[in-house]
């Protein structure tokens, strides 16, 4: 017994080391950048999204997944996911490209509708967590920029 009684002392410490290590991990940051509408129906639009994910950590992280939600100008447009692992080097960063689907017609017309100045950018808001390989809990990120409208509608 004294034998158990010293492995699993030992696998403490060295779980408590290893959390510890984690711990220390900042959330990537996450911002758009660039959006452009891909595709018009009656009942959606597809839009292709690509976010620079930055690793703030002096480690490597692979991203396994990103889930999210953008918001434009203070509106929730629509969710994002991704399932591609992406590996950000330590101290850089990638772009990941996603598509999002938006319901209903209006969505771009309503963009232009909340836009008071059609030259001026929009506010977006992405708030979501990032999978990370290694770690058991998803990190967050949230995170804020302007964006340009797209000038032109693709043809159906």
């Amino acid at each position: 017994m004294p034998i158990l009684a010293r492995f699993g002392v030992l696998g403490l410490l060295m779980l408590l080391g290893a959390c510890q290590t984690l711990s220390n991990l900042e959330a990537p940051e996450v911002n758009l950048s660039s959006i452009r509408l891909e595709q018009v129906s009656v009942f959606e639009q597809q839009w292709q999204v690509v976010l620079r994910a930055r690793n703030p950590n002096h480690r490597e992280l692979t991203l396994k997944s990103l889930d999210y939600e953008l918001f434009v100008n203070g509106e929730k447009l629509a969710r994002g996911l991704t399932g591609d692992e992406v590996t950000l080097p330590a101290m850089g960063d990638a772009l990941v490209s996603t598509r999002i689907t938006t319901s209903l017609m209006r969505t771009l017309s309503r963009l232009r509708s909340i836009q008071s100045d059609p030259g001026a950018p929009l506010d977006y808001r992405l708030k979501g967590s990032a999978r990370v390989k290694g770690l058991a809990l998803p990190l967050s990120f949230d995170q804020r920029g302007e964006f340009q409208l797209p000038d032109t509608v693709p043809p159906r």
